[in-house]
């Protein structure tokens, strides 16, 4: 069933404005919620349109010769919209995705007109998640940055990969989730 599915996004870039920086890597799993499998993945580095800052080289461990041969950033997007439209998300996941990851892939829509289109999806962002857990006493974390949340959730990964921190992103969602969710009779001993 289509109606389950969730797309967990996450992007790397050349540094934080949406405008002047690039996308160097976009990473993207569908996931199936009620089989808890995934149905597909995206995942690709992006030569971007300026040289990578040393800072964020260190960072992500993307550098300039590994992205050198790679495809261009709207080639990668129209292709990215495309598997993203075909596989139909219900909702769409990421870490501060509301303000970051997909306010750069707005901006590069309506810069390259890719065919992004969010239509009728829930943005599900899992920072905004964190902070509403913190304040409620469900999780108690120093911060809710992603490596602080796998490491309270017990979730090994390497951090600031695309591809790791969305596979990292099911487990902390799934996590959260079930301390969202009120308790059911079965969970009350009845």
């Amino acid at each position: 069933i289509i109606m389950s599915r969730i797309l967990f996004l996450d992007i790397e870039t050349t540094g934080f404005s949406r405008q002047w920086d690039y996308i160097l890597e976009l990473a993207a799993i569908v996931y199936d919620d009620i089989t808890k499998e995934i149905v597909d993945v995206f995942h690709e580095y992006i030569k971007p349109g300026k040289k990578i800052p040393y800072k964020i080289s260190e960072l992500t461990g993307i550098t300039n010769e590994q992205v050198g041969q790679c495809r261009n950033e709207k080639d990668v997007l129209m292709d990215f919209a495309e598997w993203a439209a075909i596989n139909k998300p219900v909702k769409i996941v990421g870490h501060n995705c509301k303000n970051f990851d997909l306010g750069f892939i707005r901006e590069k829509d309506a810069k390259y007109h890719v065919g992004w289109n969010e239509d009728g999806i829930e943005i599900v962002d899992t920072l905004t998640l964190a902070r509403q857990l913190n304040k409620s006493g469900k999780i108690s974390t120093e911060n809710c940055q992603q490596p602080t949340l796998a490491a309270y959730f017990g979730i090994n990964y390497e951090a600031h990969s695309a591809i790791e921190d969305v596979s990292a992103l099911i487990k902390i969602y799934e996590a959260m989730q079930k301390l969202n969710k009120p308790a059911t009779r079965a969970d009350l001993g009845f």
